[in-house]
């Protein structure tokens, strides 16, 4: 149930029908824009396994991780002070990087695939030496993107569709796994705030298992920022641009920042994107058009938009665009 008490409700995942969780989150994503999720039903082990997963990829030496450095598919290891918010729905380009360093790992596609290495993001995957890390990080991938998936027919009537509205435009989701790190703040240093800058995400939903040691905030509607704090046993979802696309904006892509760990500690998060097929189209629904609210985007291919954001936002990808090219 939503815990009324707390800004950024917390749904149970347990024991409701689809109809009753859609009431929730559709009063989550016209306000906080987030929500915490409890009885997810991912195993706790696991969750302990790709944290630790993460964690020993990063301990890695620099070499061994520029080794798999991020390709033209947008998969591999990205380095730290490598992405910057350029490309945001609702800010002004960030003056410096994001304090950062992640590994991607994206949907499988097939050789076989007649658009393999030649459309947007069909390539492949990269992956360290190291068997139990592939082994991990692979089962909690198609765990939460299982997960995702529940929740599309929640998610269709939250917006007052009927539940088998998006899985068409899900047959072959796009989708990233970020293994993310944050090191220790650089005490005070011109662009040591922000582990990473305030943005809005791209795309459909976003699912975050987060470590305790906080530092994810929010925007709240006054402009202030008010922190999202670990909750033990949950996720945090938030949604992004591409549904509040379809809600004509009314359905909130919410803000927010990571502001960096202290100089004591570092930052783990695992983030999944869960977005549409790269050919789904995008158009405001009617029920959110009418003659005082006309619709304010445009129809929009979703693998067009999405490759403009990343373009814009990591130079590393566009670097390696570039090397492909030649």
């Amino acid at each position: 149930m939503v815990d009324s008490n707390l800004d950024i409700p917390i749904i149970d995942m347990g024991g409701q029908t689809e109809e009753a969780m859609a009431g929730q989150v559709r009063a989550a994503c016209l306000s906080s824009g987030f929500f915490y999720l409890s009885n997810h039903g991912l195993d706790e082990g696991l969750l302990e396994d790709v944290f630790r997963a993460n964690r020993r990829f990063h301990d890695l030496a620099l070499a061994e991780k520029q080794a798999i450095k991020l390709n033209h598919w947008h998969r591999g290891y990205q380095g730290i002070g490598t992405s910057k918010l350029v490309s945001s729905a609702r800010f002004a380009p960030a003056a410096t990087a994001n304090q950062l360093e992640s590994f991607f790992l994206r949907h499988e596609v097939s050789p076989e695939d007649p658009d393999y290495l030649t459309a947007t993001l069909k390539g492949p995957n990269q992956w360290p030496g190291d068997d139990e890390f592939h082994d991990v990080v692979s089962r909690y991938d198609i765990a939460v993107r299982n997960l995702a998936r529940d929740l599309l027919p929640v998610f269709g009537l939250a917006v007052g569709e009927d539940r088998d509205f998006f899985p068409p435009f899900f047959e072959h989701p796009s989708t990233a796994l970020r293994l993310i790190h944050y090191p220790p703040g650089a005490g005070g240093q011109p662009g040591s705030a922000y582990g990473i800058h305030p943005h809005t995400d791209y795309g459909f939903i976003t699912i975050l298992a987060q470590d305790d040691t906080g530092g994810l905030e929010i925007q709240t509607p006054q402009g202030g920022w008010m922190p999202a704090p670990p909750l033990p046993r949950t996720l945090i979802i938030n949604i992004g641009d591409a549904l509040a696309r379809w809600t004509n904006d009314i359905f909130n892509s919410t803000p927010h920042r990571v502001v960096s760990p202290t100089a004591r500690a570092s930052r783990y998060s695992v983030g999944m994107f869960f977005d549409p097929d790269i050919n789904a189209q995008i158009r405001c629904l009617d029920r959110f058009t009418g003659p005082d609210r006309p619709a304010r985007h445009p129809t929009i291919r979703y693998g067009d938009y999405f490759q403009e954001r990343l373009d814009s936002n990591y130079p590393d990808r566009v670097a390696a665009t570039a090397t492909a090219a030649t």
